[in-house]
C-alpha cells in the first residue's frame, strides 16, 4: 500500500514538472513576444518619423525651386532628413507624385529633370530589426517599414496677423512673372513687372485695373457661417490701415479656386492709396534695421466685382455695401525695396519690391494652380 502511495506521488511531482516546464515556456514566449513587439513598435515610429521628414524636405525643395531643383538634389535632401532621424535605416526609395500619383522614381538620384504635374515627394523606409523570440524559430530578423507622402501646393489660408498688407494684385501678372522679378504697383491703376535687365511689362487701366486697395476689415465669404463673421467694418475710410501694416492682417485670409465662388471677397477700391504708404516704408526700414528682410504678402485676385455682381453670386446674401470686392486665390511674397508716399496723383506713389519663393505652414489650396504660379506662397503639407 505504501509502495502504491509512493508511485502515485512520483507521477504527481512529474506531471508537476512538465507543467512548471510548459508554463515557463508559455511565458518566455509571451515575454519575447512582448520584447519584439515593442522593439518593432519603436522602431516603426522612428521610421515613420524619419519619412515624414525626409518626404517634407523633399516636397519643399520642389516647393521652393521647381524650375531649377533635380531629382538628384531632392534625393539628397531625402537622404539627409533620413539619416538624421533614422540612421540606421536598411533601405529607402522615393518618387515624384502629382497628387497620390507616382511619377518618376527618384531612389539614387535617378531622372534627369522634374516632370510635368509634380508636386510632391513619396518615401519609403526600412530597416530589418534583431528579433528575440523569431529566432527560436529560425527568423532572426523583421523587416520594418514606414512610408510618407508629403505635397506642395498654394497656401489656402494666410493665418491673421501675418504681414499681409491690403494691397491685391491679378493673378495674371503673377503667371507672366518670375522670382526674382521687379515689381511696381502704382496708385493709379497700373502695376509694372520687369525682369533684369529688360523694360518693364505694364498692366492695368482705368477699366480693367490689376490692382487693389482692400479693406482687411470687410470680408465675405459664402461659408461664413462655418468660419465666422469678419464684414466688421464697411467704411471705405479704412481708418485702421496703419494697423494693419504695423500688425498685419487682423483676421484669417481664406483663398479661393481659380474663377469659383468659393473663399474670401474683400471690399476695396482698384489702384492703391497713399493713406498707410508711409506706415510700409516705416515698417520696411524697421525690419531692415533689425536685420531682417523686409518681405510682405501681397493677395492674388482673379477676378472683382461691384455691389451689383456680388448680389447675383449671392443672392440670399443681400445688404452689399456699394463697392468693389476682390475674390481671393492666394498670396505672393514681396521682398519690398522702395516705397514713395509723397509723388503726384496717378503714378507718382508707388511700392516696389521683388518676387521671393517662399513656403511656410498651412493648409493647401487645391483648386488655385494655374500655369506659372511659382511665385504664389506655397505650402507643404503631409497627405499620407
Amino acid at each position: 500500500m505504501v509502495k502504491k502511495q509512493r508511485e502515485v506521488n512520483a507521477v504527481r511531482r512529474g506531471q508537476t514538472v512538465v507543467v512548471v516546464v510548459l508554463s515557463l515556456v508559455a511565458l518566455l514566449a509571451v515575454l519575447g513576444l512582448a520584447l519584439d513587439g515593442s522593439r518593432l513598435y519603436r522602431t516603426r515610429r522612428i521610421l515613420q518619423n524619419a519619412a515624414d521628414a525626409a518626404a517634407l524636405a523633399g516636397a519643399q525643395e520642389l516647393a521652393m525651386n521647381p524650375t531649377t531643383t533635380s531629382p538628384a538634389v531632392i534625393w539628397r535632401k531625402v537622404v539627409q532628413y533620413l539619416q538624421a532621424n533614422a540612421p540606421n535605416y536598411t533601405t529607402a526609395r522615393a518618387w515624384l507624385v502629382q497628387g497620390s500619383t507616382r511619377l518618376q522614381e527618384i531612389t539614387n538620384g535617378t531622372g534627369s529633370s522634374i516632370p510635368v504635374g509634380a508636386n510632391g515627394v513619396e518615401v519609403q523606409v526600412q530597416r530589418n530589426e534583431t528579433v528575440l523570440f523569431g529566432g527560436v524559430l529560425g527568423q532572426r530578423t523583421a523587416l520594418v517599414s514606414a512610408r510618407a507622402r508629403a505635397n506642395a501646393g498654394n497656401l489656402k489660408t494666410m493665418p491673421a496677423r501675418s504681414d499681409t498688407i491690403p494691397i491685391a494684385v491679378h493673378y495674371e501678372i503673377i503667371r507672366n512673372a518670375n522670382v526674382g522679378d521687379l515689381l511696381t504697383v502704382w496708385d493709379g491703376f497700373q502695376v509694372s513687372v520687369q525682369t533684369p535687365p529688360g523694360s518693364p511689362r505694364n498692366y492695368g487701366d482705368s477699366s480693367n485695373p490689376y490692382s487693389g486697395w482692400l479693406n482687411l476689415a470687410w470680408i465675405h465669404n459664402p461659408d461664413e457661417a462655418t468660419i465666422g463673421n469678419r464684414e466688421v467694418n464697411p467704411s471705405r475710410s479704412q481708418d485702421n490701415v496703419n494697423d494693419w501694416i504695423l500688425n498685419g492682417n487682423p483676421y484669417p485670409i481664406i483663398a479661393g479656386s481659380l474663377f469659383g465662388n468659393d473663399g474670401d471677397f474683400i471690399m476695396g477700391d482698384p489702384g492703391i492709396r497713399a493713406i498707410g504708404l508711409q506706415e510700409l516704408e516705416n515698417k520696411r526700414q524697421q525690419y531692415v534695421n533689425q536685420g531682417r528682410r523686409p518681405i510682405f504678402y501681397f493677395i492674388v485676385f482673379d477676378r472683382y466685382f461691384d455691389r451689383s455682381g456680388m448680389s447675383s453670386l449671392f443672392p440670399t446674401h443681400g445688404g452689399f455695401p456699394n463697392s468693389y470686392y476682390f475674390h481671393v486665390i492666394g498670396f505672393v511674397a514681396i521682398e519690398v525695396t522702395e516705397v514713395n508716399w509723397q509723388g503726384s496723383a496717378q503714378g507718382g506713389k508707388y511700392v516696389k519690391g521683388t518676387f521671393v519663393a517662399f513656403v511656410r505652414s498651412g493648409d493647401i489650396n487645391p483648386n488655385s494652380s494655374f500655369s506659372g504660379d511659382a511665385e504664389m506662397v506655397k505650402s507643404v503639407a503631409l497627405t499620407e
